[in-house]
């Protein structure tokens, strides 16, 4: 058996599969100038829980033996994403509100005894947003916006086996948090009482984050990762075909080619290891269709039935199993409840798909070599249930 020397791995530690799902559900990435529309005050209290499973087929490369195993490994994972927002109109024209949301996250945890250890194991992420936001009338046709962005990132762990020893491996836990500011703008424009268009562009945030990485008996509390949540914007369309049909068009696109390398540095990694990791990752700008038809059912109920196609900033060449990012696509209905005048109960049921490959590969001894090879299919059920009270 052979004892490799690895001096680089593809891996990063952001999930866009759950941040597809948010462009649905929630309000992450919402227009402050749209809380024109808000009358006096507004609370929102609402969560989006998805179960995720997925199975990758294939072959990995095994660093202990220098072979490759070979067959099917599974993730299944649950989370609970809670979003919330406070608002209150000063005057005619302005209205303030503070946004609490989970724009990213990832959840994904492949089993640490199976042949896909060396490319992932774990992959946490808890993103939380603090946005304190403004909207201002200009006139009863234009509307504008903006917000700070208060970005926590907690409990962000990407994990994966190393060797220890010529015959055995362990699982490396990575884990750091970070806090990054960022800003968010935002135009509404009304054309007439059935035609309207909104844009808004949420800043990149970037995360010098730091933490502790251990393996084994070794841990080194100087952990350091660093990263950019992308700038996003999203110009959105709706239209009012009469009093009981709308459909509302959006795009979201993502400046994900901000992350071209991503570093963990001052990991446990034991010697002849290089403690610190660069890993090309080679993003490019994804980009997200959003397409959305309301029916006015009753006087109190309204049903929405929603559609997503995301392209992922991925390429084949540098995709790994702890962000198998690819076309993603998602399946929604909605409804809505007016309990009464001020409060609304909505609930939403969604299923998201998607099947991609990937073929990277890794630097040993000088030789550049197969890496992670094989399919991956993700799937997950979506459920999302929000309260608004409004006066």
């Amino acid at each position: 058996m052979r004892y490799f020397i690895i001096p680089a791995l593809g891996l990063i530690s952001l999930n866009t599969y759950a941040n597809v799902i948010q462009y649905f559900t929630g309000i992450s990435y919402a227009n402050p100038a749209e809380l024109f529309k808000i009358k006096q005050t507004e609370l929102i209290i609402g969560g989006t829980g998805f179960h995720t499973v997925g199975k990758f087929e294939g072959s990995v490369l095994n660093f202990n033996t220098g072979q490759y195993g070979e067959g099917s490994a599974y993730t299944r994972t649950t989370s609970l994403l809670p979003y919330g927002r406070i608002a209150k109109r000063f005057n005619e024209k302005t209205v303030f509100a503070v946004d609490v949301t989970q724009p990213f996250h990832s959840n994904l945890n492949w089993d640490e005894q199976a042949f896909t250890r060396y490319a992932a194991t774990q992959t946490y992420l808890t993103d939380i947003d603090i946005s304190p936001r403004l909207s201002y009338s200009l006139s009863k046709q234009w509307y504008v916006g903006a917000g700070i962005n208060l970005n926590f990132l907690q409990n962000n762990e990407t994990n994966w086996a190393l060797p220890i020893n010529p015959t055995a491996s362990a699982n490396m836990v990575n884990r750091t948090t970070g806090f990054g500011t960022g800003y968010d703008l935002g135009i509404y424009h009304v054309f007439n009482q059935s035609n309207f268009l909104g844009l808004v562009y949420y800043s990149a945030i970037r995360q010098n984050t730091s933490g502790t990485s251990m393996l084994a008996n070794r841990i080194n509390p100087n952990l350091q990762f660093n990263f950019s949540l992308p700038a996003t914007t999203v110009l959105s369309y709706v239209h009012l075909f009469n009093e009981k049909w709308l459909t509302n068009l959006q795009v979201f696109v993502s400046e994900w080619d901000v992350n071209q390398y991503v570093r963990f540095i001052n990991t446990s990694a034991p010697p002849p290891l290089n403690p610190d990791f660069t890993f090309t990752m080679r993003f490019r700008k994804s980009a997200a269709f959003v397409a959305a038809i309301r029916h006015q059912y009753t006087q109190k109920t309204g049903l929405t039935l929603i559609g997503v196609i995301d392209h992922g900033p991925e390429k084949d060449e540098f995709r790994p199993l702890n962000f198998p990012s690819d076309t993603q696509y998602f399946l929604a209905l909605a409804g809505d409840y007016r309990v009464n005048e001020n409060t609304t109960i909505e609930l939403l049921y969604g299923y998201g798909y998607e099947k991609t490959f990937m073929n990277n590969h890794v630097q040993v001894n000088g030789q550049n070599l197969p890496f992670t090879t094989g399919k991956v299919h993700l799937s997950a059920n979506v459920v999302d249930l929000r309260l608004k009270i409004q006066a």
